[in-house]
């Protein structure tokens, strides 16, 4: 007899693993494993608990590829394991990916729902890194050309009534980045413009 059996991890402390487990067990899982967002993409302590359960003939479910694999490589090289093994595999929201004798698919289907997948595994690393480096009091992005220096010598020059273009050519950066640099501060009481 066939079993379904579900696996998922939280992509983001924002979002609770219960959803997914939800669409998993209404799918018909008979069991469903769970990783949290603490959990290392590369060493997933639920994810090795579910590939130990299952058996020939199972059929591995997650919500979609994203939540099985941090890599492409990874998500691969994983299901090609699972069906060497007689496990098929179901992605509830990736068609293309499923496999097993009745999921006949259109190849350029597969490479759509690849690169979809690629996309989205950059996306979460990506978030990943800006919520580390705010928790780490860095502002990511590019660094401003404006220094304290010569934000000081902008706010001189504007009390002086110069023109942004003026204070923007004396300090060798934009006008824009003297906009943005003057714009939180207040301007000296005499000045009208």
């Amino acid at each position: 007899m066939t079993r379904l059996v579900g696996y998922t991890r939280q992509l983001a402390p924002e979002l609770g693993p219960a959803a997914d487990v939800e669409a998993l067990t209404t799918a018909g899982a008979v069991r469903v494993f769970v990783d949290d967002e603490t959990a290392d993409p590369r060493r997933r302590p639920a994810l090795t608990d579910c590939l130990a359960f299952l058996q020939p003939g199972d059929v591995l479910v997650v919500p979609s590829a994203v939540h099985l694999s941090h890599a492409v490589t990874h998500f691969a090289t994983t299901v090609t394991a699972l069906e060497t093994r007689g496990v098929a595999f179901r992605s509830l929201t990736e068609p293309a990916f499923c496999t097993g004798d009745e999921h006949a698919v259109d190849p350029a289907q597969v490479l759509a729902a690849v690169e979809g997948l690629r996309r989205r595994l950059v996306s979460l690393r990506t978030r990943a890194g800006m919520a580390s480096a705010a928790a780490a009091g860095k502002r990511p992005g590019r660094p401003t050309v404006m220094t304290p220096e010569k934000v000081a010598m902008a706010v001189e020059l504007r009390n002086l009534d110069r023109p942004i273009t003026h204070i923007a050519r004396v300090l060798g950066v934009s006008a824009n980045s003297v906009q943005r640099a003057l714009a939180p501060l207040p301007r000296h009481p005499d000045s009208t413009s």
